[in-house]
């Protein structure tokens, strides 16, 4: 599997406050309508799944593992054009201090390899800055 990895961002929270909030994928259909991801529509979530739409290509992403204030894992079901895991990895560094990052394994053949790399890249950052951008705000 071919791995891509987000910039990391600091959050002005305990990691325990940021996993009650991530560990509920709600977290991201209330940061979506705030915040509208180009191409995204259709958004859906329920605590341990979500689905939408991007260019009209359907994608379906559910919680499979939580360990609590430091990994969250997704996987895709139901809608997933490739087979692909996201982590979601929180490291507190002191209070009101906690560092995440996202890593996104995808089993991917070459030529989307050579056509999304540096796409999936950019998408994570910006997912990533997005989530911290949303809970420094609030």
């Amino acid at each position: 599997m071919d791995e891509f990895i987000s910039d990391i961002v600091k959050i002005n929270r305990s990691a325990e406050q940021v996993y009650g909030l991530m560990a509920d994928m709600s977290f991201f259909s209330q940061m979506a309508s705030s915040a509208p991801i180009r191409d995204v529509e259709d958004f859906q979530s329920t605590q341990d799944t979500c689905s939408f739409k991007v260019k009209g290509i359907e994608v379906g992403v559910q919680i499979i593992d939580r360990e609590p204030y430091k990994t969250i894992k997704y996987t895709g079901y139901k809608y997933s054009p490739v087979d692909f895991f996201i982590w979601l990895q929180l490291k507190e560094i002191a209070p009101d201090d906690t560092r995440i990052r996202i890593v996104f394994k995808a089993k991917l053949n070459l030529m989307m390899k050579t056509v999304f790399k540096g796409k999936i890249k950019k998408g994570l950052d910006k997912i990533v800055h997005q989530i911290s951008d949303s809970l420094n705000r609030s």
